[in-house]
């Protein structure tokens, strides 16, 4: 799921040869022109975008501080694009909220368009809020599995670059220790060796409004999903 960034693209023009004087005429020139993108939401896509030289802040490797509402606890979970992986939380009986972010980078208050330079570090992550007495742990770990690929080292298919990683990032001594177990059990189901790291929750930094329930709010073709519980719908990654 990216912004919508114009692309520079090459139009071959073809200039008549209608002057009879010796005067050579002039070839065909290639001329610049923006292409428009008539969709009103950025689009999710692997790329890199230049930009000025990244500052390392202490601010981004601070712990996650921030507080769940009464009664509910915080998962984070990073595991490719998050648009499709917070639709599936969502329908998740016990999830209180969700929201997307950016987590695990060098950089303060990044934007959408740095973390997709790859030179921030930032995970594109899933902050979830749970009733612990209504969905346990472990019920999110199984999610996380079945969503994406935990062997490709920064990419899931055609998306590469760090953001796109595989990580689990807790908050309790607890969380740490079924996220470790749950992962040794993954891997006797795997040939390839799986790369998800386990760390710490850092500071989390909220993405911006559009990607919040991307899906749910009709995605890239204007047709929403349901974020309903227990809904079995296929989740369609771009809407």
């Amino acid at each position: 799921m990216d912004p919508s960034i114009a692309q520079e693209e090459s139009k071959l023009l073809d200039i008549p040869a209608s002057d009879p004087s010796p005067i050579p005429q002039e070839e065909p020139q290639l001329v610049d022109t923006p292409a428009t993108d008539p969709s009103p939401i950025p689009q999710e896509e692997s790329h890199l975008v230049d930009t000025p030289a990244i500052v390392p802040s202490p601010i981004a490797q601070e712990p996650d501080n921030d507080v769940p509402a009464p009664g509910s606890q915080f998962a984070e979970f990073a595991a490719g694009c998050f648009w499709g992986l917070e639709l599936a939380f969502q329908r998740i009986p016990g999830v209180t909220e969700t929201e997307v972010g950016y987590t695990q980078g060098i950089s303060h208050n990044p934007s959408y368009e740095v973390v997709c330079t790859n030179t921030t570090n930032h995970a594109e992550v899933v902050r979830v809020q749970y009733d612990p007495n209504e969905c346990s742990y472990e019920t999110l770990l199984d999610l996380f599995w079945s969503r994406h690929d935990p062997t490709t080292l920064n990419r899931q298919g055609e998306l590469v670059g760090a953001q796109y990683r595989s990580g689990i990032y807790f908050y309790t001594p607890e969380q740490e220790k079924l996220a470790r177990e749950s992962l040794e059990n993954q891997q006797t189901k795997l040939e390839n060796k799986i790369v998800t790291e386990i760390l710490p929750a850092k500071k989390f930094y909220k993405a911006e409004e559009y990607h919040q329930r991307y899906l749910a709010k009709g995605g890239r073709y204007g047709n929403a999903q349901s974020p309903a519980k227990s809904c079995k719908d296929p989740i369609r990654c771009y809407g």
